[in-house]
C-alpha cells in the first residue's frame, strides 16, 4: 500500500480517546477513519439505488407472494420457488 503523508488539525478529544481505547497509531486510526467513511458512502449509494429501483418492482428478483424472512425460515425450498428460479434460469439462458 503506498503511503501518503498528511497535515491536519482533528478534535483533540476524539483523537485522544481513539487513541486509548485503541492504543493504535494514529496513522492507523486514520486509516481505519478511512475505510469506515469509503463503507458508508457505499452504503448509502447502495441505498439510493434501492431506493430508486427497489427489489419487490423488479421482475427478476421479486418472488409472488408473502416475503419469506430468512431469519425466520428453517425449512426446505419451497417447490413453487426452486421452479420459479428455473423458469427465470431457462429464460435468461433463451
Amino acid at each position: 500500500m503506498n503511503r501518503e503523508r498528511i497535515s491536519t488539525t482533528v478534535d483533540q478529544t476524539a483523537l485522544q480517546e481513539a487513541r486509548r481505547r485503541t492504543g493504535s497509531r494514529d496513522s492507523k486510526l486514520f486509516d481505519a477513519a478511512l475505510a469506515a467513511l469509503l463503507d458508508r458512502i457505499d452504503t448509502e449509494a447502495e441505498l439510493r439505488a434501492i431506493a430508486a429501483a427497489p427489489y419487490e418492482d423488479d421482475p427478476d428478483l421479486a418472488l409472488p407472494g408473502p416475503a419469506i424472512w430468512v431469519d425466520d425460515y428453517r425449512g426446505e425450498v419451497p417447490p413453487e420457488v426452486v421452479e420459479e428460479a428455473r423458469r427465470r434460469r431457462a429464460r435468461r439462458s433463451a
